[in-house]
């Protein structure tokens, strides 16, 4: 079949027809003949008509377009499912969903090789992965088992349809119990489906195995536990968690806590029960475990397992634990004021540092004195006392407190209207400890006006009063090196005000490490029995951290604390690893950040850092490191195999070894083939449908030998209509032949007219 068409150019009929017009008067106007015969004058005459017609034509552009119709072949690709979930029981019945599906290709194979004289057949297996699948025309050679231990049904079926680019599809049959299990599929599986629907290919679903009842498996599953805990020696952990049940009501579930140090010796430290009230039903439950001794530990929580169970790793869920030496805590007992809060808030960025506050209320005197026994009764390393009057405490209190201090501990005093003198301190066991003398007459009352000789304030007349000076080099007051140390205390906002203290103890060990410029003493240490003591005068260092010295803030109290506990080794380094999760699928990147910090919080960065992983097997690979603002990070590339990582950092400093620091994570060996034993029968048929328009639609085992039936009575068409255009000079040699004839006719006409005695 052929036609003919014009294309004028400029696209316009009308051009053409000016243009032919315009060189016919030309034929009006006739030319110079002189004397020649009649004859001669139409043979001129023709060869300019003959000129002015091919010019014609070549602005019409004549277009001959034909089809040809040629046989094309057809292709139909089968997939089966060959991942393990194939092999859990199918839809009432003892057989397998594998068994079951081989089953169903069997009795379709009479078809098939009536099929294969049509069509080109394409057979794949799928897991995480598309797989050959030979068939000699007879019989296909199908695997004995199922085996994948993924099942990415989008990317495997999108590539199946892409080996078959350029061909004509009859359709894609997709056997399987629709689950998808892949942790990072290529692509996802209805973008598989709308590329189907976008070539218009029909795609059949037919699926195995039975659909959403839990109850036809019996299974119980740890869930919810977090990755990792943190916590202090000696402090109770609450572990909290959920245990998913089904096919097992009213049933006691024991579950287990289990501690594993780092030599691998696992104990037992708690069992409880759990019983679901209703199928599919998350129970939360939560444990409690006391750690004795610091270190790193995995903590695990396994439930038992119960008959019929088909699948039991996720039984047991693991996470990371991380117990602090617990000697560095700290009891803040304080009132209210913007000042004593900032104070614990700088403190808790301390990873280190425990702190345990407790509020004691103005408004509550009439309950005075507390009870603080048990508090005293614990383990604390320091006791920090902001604002708060001396008839808050028992005396038997004060006399533990004291008792503390002379054995080791730390203490020390904030500034406020009713710390030290002012809050009649003189008559109490504290008396003894504190690095001041008091008077008897300093007590300042609670509704009286604030005394002034009891008190230092900024002036606005001249700010700079209460501005903190360093009088010697000490841990506390050491915020720099010690040519810049100065230059950052007179960059600190000064303080709104300050006790003033009646007088200074002339003890061994007392010193005034921080003054005024007027030389008014500010800060205080001392030392009583074996503890340390500082009595800190001002109440509005919170004025640094609104005004861009929060780093200095959280430095000063911290180097504080450690002072009092009498950890002040500035020369320590502390290396650590950070890993914002620790567990992680098979397939993951792992990225990290590490560092290493001197005892005061600042960030060693004049250091070499090294990284190493341990992998399950014990191999070690170096990991590289990148620096960035607050350290370095590290990225591990995908990590497939399932077990336990350990990733260590070691840091060193002129070929001396600071420190090194070690943290595990985990690739979970989960079974997620198994874990769901309920086939998605729904994500098929949605996925067919996709398909509706070019006949896609979902069908039962049953219906497959009838399917074949149908594709092999109404196949597509098998016919391909090719259409060919040619044009003038669309081709290098009829463009010549033309622009040739046009030539010569122009050479013939000015041949003649010279040889006739016209030029």
């Amino acid at each position: 079949m052929s036609g003919w068409s014009t294309q004028p150019i400029l696209g316009s009929y009308w051009i053409v027809a000016a243009i032919g017009a315009a060189l016919t008067l030309l034929l009006v106007v006739r030319p110079s003949f002189g004397q020649l015969r009649r004859s001669r004058q139409l043979v001129l005459l023709a060869l300019r008509i003959a000129v002015i017609a091919m010019l014609i034509v070549a602005m019409l552009r004549p277009t001959r377009v034909s089809s040809t119709s040629t046989p094309q072949s057809a292709v139909l690709i089968i997939l089966i499912d060959s991942s393990r979930s194939m092999t859990l029981p199918n839809t009432n019945e003892q057989a397998t969903r594998w068994e079951a599906q081989l089953r169903t290709l069997r009795n379709s194979e009479p078809l098939l090789r009536a099929l294969n004289n049509d069509l080109e057949l394409r057979f794949y297996r799928y897991d995480s992965e598309l797989h050959t699948i030979d068939f000699d025309g007879q019989q296909l050679a199908l695997p004995n088992a199922a085996q994948g231990e993924q099942t990415d049904i989008g990317s495997t079926l999108h590539e199946a349809v892409r080996r078959e680019w350029g061909k004509r599809l009859a359709g894609v049959v997709l056997l399987g119990d629709g689950t998808q299990t892949a942790y990072d599929p290529k692509i996802e599986m209805m973008d598989a489906g709308r590329e189907l629907r976008r070539l218009d290919y029909p795609l059949y679903t037919v699926a195995f195995g039975p659909t959403g009842d839990n109850a036809q498996s019996r299974d119980v599953a740890i869930e919810n536990l977090p990755e990792q805990y943190t916590v202090f020696a000696k402090n109770e952990l609450v572990v909290r968690s959920q245990l998913r049940v089904r096919g097992l009501l009213n049933k006691p579930i024991p579950v287990e806590m289990w501690i594993q140090d780092a030599t691998g010796n696992e104990t037992r430290v708690g069992v409880q029960e759990v019983t679901a009230r209703q199928d599919n039903e998350q129970v939360s439950f939560e444990m409690n475990y006391l750690p004795e001794t610091p270190g790193q530990y995995k903590l695990s929580l396994r439930a038992a397992e119960q008959p019929g169970e088909l699948v039991t790793k996720n039984n047991q869920l693991t996470a990371f634990l991380t117990v602090l030496d617990g000697g560095l805590r700290v009891l803040y007992l304080k009132s209210l004021g913007f000042e004593y809060g900032r104070i614990g808030r700088s403190l808790d960025a301390s990873p280190d540092i425990q702190l345990d506050e407790k509020i004691v209320f103005p408004f509550t005197r009439d309950d005075w004195p507390l009870d603080f026994s048990n508090e005293l009764e614990q383990d604390y390393d320091v006791v920090m006392l902001g604002n708060l009057d001396a008839r808050v405490f028992r005396e038997q209190d004060l006399q533990k407190l004291e008792q503390l201090v002379g054995s080791g501990k730390g203490l020390i005093m904030l500034g406020g209207r009713h710390s030290f003198g002012a809050g009649g301190y003189r008559e109490t066991p504290l008396a003894d400890v504190l690095p001041l003398t008091f008077d008897r007459f300093e007590k300042q009352d609670f509704d009286a006006p604030l005394r002034a000789d009891l008190h230092v304030q900024n002036q606005p007349a001249d700010p700079n009063d209460l501005r903190l000076v360093p009088l010697t080099l000490h841990p506390v007051t050491t915020l720099g090196t010690p040519d810049q140390n100065e230059g950052i205390w007179r960059q600190l906002p000064e303080l709104k005000w300050s006790n003033k203290f009646h007088g200074i103890k002339q003890t061994p060990g007392t010193r005034v490490l921080l003054a005024t410029p007027q030389e008014v003493p500010v800060l205080i240490s001392g030392e009583y029995g074996q503890g340390r003591v500082l009595a800190f005068g001002g109440d509005s260092t919170y004025l640094w951290v609104s005004r861009g010295f929060e780093s200095e803030h959280k430095r000063f109290w911290r180097q504080v604390i450690l002072w009092l506990s009498q950890r002040d080794d500035l020369d320590r380094r502390d290396v650590w690893i950070q890993l914002p999760q620790r567990r992680f699928n098979p397939g993951a990147q792992v990225k990290f950040e590490c560092g290493a910090k001197t005892a005061t919080g600042e960030d060693v960065r004049d250091a070499q850092f090294a990284a190493k992983l341990t992998l399950p097997d014990q191999s070690v690979q170096d990991i590289s490191l990148s620096r960035v603002k607050e350290g370095l990070t590290g990225l591990i590339a995908k990590v497939q195999q399932p077990g336990e990582y350990g990733l260590q950092v070691t840091v060193t400093q002129n070929d001396r070894q600071l420190g090194q620091a070690e943290v595990s994570f985990q690739i979970l060996d989960q079974d997620l083939e198994l874990s769901h034993p309920a086939a998605d029968h729904a994500q098929l048929a949605r996925l067919a449908s996709m398909t509706s328009a070019a006949g896609g639609k979902a069908i039962g085992p049953e219906d497959l030998p009838k399917l074949l039936q149908q594709i092999k009575e109404q196949p597509p068409e098998m016919r391909l209509d090719v259409e060919t255009k040619w044009q003038l000079a669309d081709t290098w040699w009829d463009a010549w032949l033309f622009f040739a004839g046009f030539v010569a006719l122009l050479s013939v006409e000015w041949a003649l007219r010279k040889t006739w005695g016209l030029v």
